[in-house]
């Protein structure tokens, strides 16, 4: 695993839902949706963390996620988050 860390990005607006939220970024004009465990790591990561930590906080939140799983899901997320510039990225050699 890298140092990279990864944070929400600061102009992104998130509107909670009852099942999930909805993130604006008005710098490209794009919305994205989120479920409610999205959210959950949306708020997570209102601080800068490595996959690793995102991974463990996974494991520590839901019952039966094994480490394997818990970095795919991490992995995932900030993939997809990146896309559209939800997160901010931190390369920390």
């Amino acid at each position: 695993m890298t140092n990279t860390r990864y944070q929400v990005n600061p102009v992104v607006s998130c509107g909670e839902e009852a099942d999930g939220a909805v993130l604006f970024n008005p710098d490209i004009n794009s919305t994205t949706v989120i479920n409610t465990s999205g959210h959950l790591l949306w708020s997570y990561m209102a601080k800068p963390h490595t996959i690793k930590e995102i991974a463990e906080f996974l494991i520590e939140s839901f019952d039966g996620v094994d480490i394997d799983q818990a970095t795919e899901d991490a992995l995932a997320f900030v993939e997809t988050l990146c896309s559209d510039f939800l997160i901010e990225v931190d390369d920390v050699s």
